[in-house]
């Protein structure tokens, strides 16, 4: 496996290539404007809160089949408009959008054409890619499950997502030292195994384990957050684009808390955690924690406007993360978003047990939340009264407006 590594500065963004690769296909860095969206000063500011049918345009509920026990705990959603895709333990099964089971997906084994575990998994069109774990590997497989290819992958790369079905987008691994000369902020891998990284030459926080990026889609390409740089890079087939700068001043995590966990867990009100995105071409919509509570961003991407509010959340666990708290459900008054899982240009996808389901919709209604459709509340309703609590989790998809 060749590979090329682009190394920049934080300052002059200054983009070097090192290691030669046999490959010629026109993989570059493209350097551009790049808007900063200031947290800090929307935090000190917040407005009045936006509703979630502000940018939800309809929900769609899936019941996957199979007793619990079979499906268990979901690690990962991936859907195209024919097929949805469930990652559980050491398992990836292929269902239709109406939640009928098809067939597993690739096998776990020590054969050439099974994994050792699923790190991650991706869907485009009719192909689908497994990280698999341990034998730094990526299997591609069609929608039918038959096995295609494989590829080498780096053991620092976690989550994939493909730009077409020849080329895939990594992600940096949780955990990785910071001081770990293989560390990265994201990347480009083709089907020969030919790799451009981009690193930082002196990441800002020099110790500590690196924590999960936060990834969604924008169009076809892959937006890129990590705690290596406070610059979002969008990533196509080809390039790697510097996307915004996430300005969080004094609500950045410092360098103490960060490498030492003990001290971060103790401390994590304090600091912007747990980030998530979408976006689409009017607007970016964010959602972390801060102070104990749940803040929620919107930028508008014409007039530059950024844009803040809260919401408390139901809990707040012994490490100091937030449970609930996000967008009041005024579509159909069901579950409200808090983490915004993009897993398409066009979806944020939940996994929620049908008992609490019930229980958040039961609220809702007792609460009298209204809603902009009450035919969507009607047939929800009837939804939630045939749930059985020993079924699967449901599936939640709420798809995006193109503009607020």
């Amino acid at each position: 496996m060749s590979k090329k590594q682009l190394f920049f500065l934080i300052i002059s963004v200054a983009f070097i290539a090192c290691t030669g690769s046999k490959h010629r296909d026109p993989l570059q860095v493209v350097e551009n404007p790049i808007p900063v969206i200031d947290l800090e000063k929307a935090v000190q500011s917040p407005t009045e809160p936006m509703k979630m049918s502000d940018f939800i345009e309809s929900i769609e509920y899936i019941r996957p089949e199979y007793p619990a026990s079979l499906v268990g705990t979901i690690f990962g959603v991936s859907i195209n408009d024919k097929y949805l895709l469930l990652e559980v333990p050491d398992r990836l099964l292929c269902y239709t959008r109406q939640g009928k089971f098809l067939r597993e997906i690739g096998k776990k084994g020590q054969g050439p054409t099974e994994h050792l575990g699923i790190r991650s998994s991706t869907l485009l069109d009719t192909v689908v890619a497994i990280n698999s774990n341990f034998n730094r590997k990526i299997l591609r497989y069609d929608v039918q499950g038959n096995y295609l290819s494989s590829l080498p992958v780096s053991d620092e790369v976690f989550k994939i997502n493909m730009s077409d079905t020849n080329r895939f987008v990594i992600n940096l691994h949780h955990g990785i030292a910071m001081d770990d000369p293989n560390l990265f902020v994201t990347g480009i891998l083709n089907d020969k195994g030919d790799t451009v990284q981009l690193k930082k030459l002196q990441p800002y926080y020099p110790k500590g384990m690196a924590h999960s990026p936060t990834i969604w889609w924008y169009g076809d390409t892959v937006c890129v957050h990590t705690c290596v740089t406070d610059t979002v890079y969008s990533v196509s087939k080809n390039t790697i684009t510097p996307r915004y700068i996430l300005h969080q001043g004094k609500y950045k995590i410092n360098r103490e808390a960060f490498k030492d966990i003990r001290l971060l867990e103790a401390e994590r009100s304090n600091f912007i955690d747990g980030l998530s995105c979408c976006e689409t071409d009017g607007y970016l919509l964010a959602s972390f924690s801060l102070d104990k509570k749940r803040w929620l961003v919107y930028y508008d991407k014409h007039s530059h406007e950024t844009k803040s509010w809260t919401q408390y959340p139901d809990e707040v666990s012994k490490y100091g993360t937030l449970v609930g708290g996000g967008w009041e459900n005024d579509v159909d008054g069901g579950y409200k978003l808090s983490q915004l899982n993009a897993i398409n240009p066009d979806y944020i996808a939940v996994s929620i047990l049908p008992a609490k389901l019930k229980e958040v919709y039961t609220e809702n209604k007792k609460k009298g939340i209204k809603v902009k459709c009450p035919k969507r509340q009607q047939e929800l309703e009837k939804l939630v009264n045939l749930l059985n609590e020993d079924e699967n989790p449901v599936i939640i998809l709420y798809k995006l407006k193109a503009k607020i």
